[in-house]
């Protein structure tokens, strides 16, 4: 969840679960934080299964799997203020299901009906967004505290789109997100607390499979920030971050440190705070920080190798940041091993 701002962090602690694996791209990923201190992401045992996991502000780390015979995976990717969790799962045939578990640990499993899905975020009024999939195509659902279910298509049919994707509902209950339509092309979209729906490509972005508009996280005053694929640059897929103001602005931009190299903006909080990562000029990730009035700070997790970014090499990969201006995210080690961190 985005929240109201707050200094630079200043100390990075490091975030493993103790059954995590230990092995190249096994770990542990933290994704969200609230203004709590309470950490939400999965991590990827050593047989490469995934389970979520919440870390209080205390450090104490309490682990996920959706009690189901099967379950192939469980992944938590969002955190409300109360400290209750939305993800999904996988089911013993592999089909994916939404989840939400509550602060005292009562799981609650759902689709839309005659669906698969997936929870992708969660608001403060216990509203989740997420997608699913039925046989007339791929759609958006919001699911109210009562269970009731509100269904969307951004493009008016869901035969249209391979997949909705709502990262982010408001506390107004604006939602906003990504939608990859039939031909891989990913485009933008804001669905309005009224269910008005605009689809939103952002200038600059390449209308060609697996390039467009990414739109990541929204905060309560309605900025949301993301960013637009332009195409493979110098033989690199590049995107640029950008930040889309209440009133339709955009602002499109790379840190300065990139070298104009590719960057990407993950997340916002209430005072406009925005965590990011880019790519420097020897392909390194790092993440960064563009503050309120416009100046930028880099970062790297101390333990974060060096290296350039490929398959098992992801640098410092900042996903979230809270009201306090707490940054939580995840490192590789020169091993490949991921580790999550948060920042504050």
């Amino acid at each position: 969840m985005p929240g109201g701002g707050g200094t630079p962090p200043q100390v990075f602690t490091t975030i493993d679960v103790a059954e995590a694996g230990t092995s190249s791209e096994q770990g542990t990923i933290g994704l969200r934080v609230n203004l709590a201190g309470d950490v939400a992401g999965y991590y990827i045992d050593p047989g490469g299964i995934y389970h979520g996991f919440i870390r209080n502000d205390a450090g104490v780390i309490t682990t996920v799997d959706v009690p189901v015979i099967g379950n192939l995976g469980t992944l938590i990717v969002a955190i409300d203020g109360a400290g209750d969790t939305a993800g999904y799962y996988f089911d013993s045939q592999n089909d994916e299901h939404s989840f939400v578990r509550s602060s005292d640990g009562t799981m609650t499993t759902f689709d839309p009906p005659n669906s698969f899905s997936g929870a992708q975020s969660i608001n403060d009024g216990g509203t989740v967004a997420g997608g699913f999939v039925d046989a007339n195509g791929a759609h958006g659902y919001l699911r109210a505290p009562d269970g009731t279910f509100t269904t969307f298509d951004p493009t008016g049919s869901g035969t249209q789109i391979e997949i909705v994707i709502p990262y982010e509902i408001n506390a107004s209950g604006a939602v906003t997100g990504t939608y990859i339509d039939n031909n891989r092309v990913r485009h933008g979209f804001l669905r309005d607390p009224s269910g008005s729906v605009t689809i939103l490509d952002a200038p600059g972005a390449v209308a060609e499979a697996n390039f467009g508009t990414d739109l990541l996280d929204m905060n309560a005053s309605g900025t949301i920030v993301g960013g637009i694929g332009v195409g493979v640059v110098n033989g690199i897929s590049t995107t640029h971050s950008l930040v889309r103001a209440a009133d339709g602005t955009y602002t499109i931009f790379d840190p300065p440190q990139s070298g104009a190299h590719s960057s990407l903006a993950e997340a916002i909080n209430d005072s406009g705070t925005v965590v990011g990562i880019y790519r420097d000029a020897n392909l390194v990730r790092h993440g960064y920080l563009r503050q309120v009035d416009g100046t930028f700070v880099s970062f790297d997790d101390p333990d974060a190798a060096q290296l350039p970014l490929s398959a098992t090499n992801l640098g410092t990969d900042p996903r979230g940041i809270s009201a306090n201006g707490a940054v939580v995210g995840f490192y590789t080690d020169a091993n490949g091993v991921l580790h999550g961190f948060i920042w504050q």
